[in-house]
């Protein structure tokens, strides 16, 4: 892979990742706190065993 195609895949990437948040600000707005706060502890449990695998 050339620079170019590197330089065209981030740049591709930044954009899905910006989509991807764009869309999960539009269903926040829709979520109640004790909603937000679940999901927000769900990922962060995610995240921790996604971690804990990751040495094992």
């Amino acid at each position: 892979m050339n620079d170019k195609d590197e330089e065209n895949k981030t740049k591709a990437d930044e954009v899905h990742i910006s989509d991807g948040f764009a869309k999960m600000h539009k269903v926040a707005e829709k979520l109640t706190e004790e909603e937000l706060n679940q999901i927000a502890e769900d990922a962060k449990k995610a995240a921790e065993d996604a971690q804990k695998l990751r040495r094992h």
